[in-house]
């Protein structure tokens, strides 16, 4: 009789733990950073999946910000598509406001390769006033920018 071992997790893997997950969106905690890791991709089926999982994404971020006082936010947007203007309200006025009050500070999104989904996320943004956002080409320089602000 052998014994089988499952191979070791790497060190990234074994730092990121599942949160949600449907066909438009993952929402994942990566304790190596810290931050929350939003994966689009497409469109969402109506604004009221859009604000769900955006809710999803506020749910991990209070349960988590305790256990984090620097927790960052982390939304990979490459194969995101445009979402409705009832839905860039909404974040403006409500997700942002939120990550905010609750002490994030730091948010990294890697931008798609669409002119129109990059305005409408720029949009999206706004006039923030206490959260520094930053969009980059890479997830790889995303993570690399938050670990830095995390060292602040």
């Amino acid at each position: 009789m052998t014994i089988g071992f499952a191979p070791p997790l790497t060190a990234s893997e074994s730092m990121v733990k599942a949160f949600y997950k449907d066909e438009y969106a993952t929402i994942e905690l990566d304790e190596s950073i810290p931050c929350i890791k939003l994966t689009l991709n497409g469109v969402p089926r109506y604004s009221e999946h859009y604000n769900f999982v955006q809710m999803k994404r506020l749910e991990l971020m209070r349960q988590e910000i305790r256990n984090y006082p620097k927790l960052h936010m982390l939304t990979d947007s490459r194969t995101a598509g445009p979402v409705l203007d009832e839905d860039v309200a909404y974040f403006r006025g409500h997700v942002m406001p939120e990550m905010e009050k609750a002490g994030v500070r730091y948010l990294a999104i890697v931008m798609p390769s669409s002119k129109f989904t990059q305005l409408t996320i720029r949009e999206m943004i706004g006039e923030v006033t206490i959260m520094k956002v930053q969009f980059f080409d890479s997830i790889r320089d995303a993570r690399h920018w938050l670990r830095k602000m995390t060292l602040l």
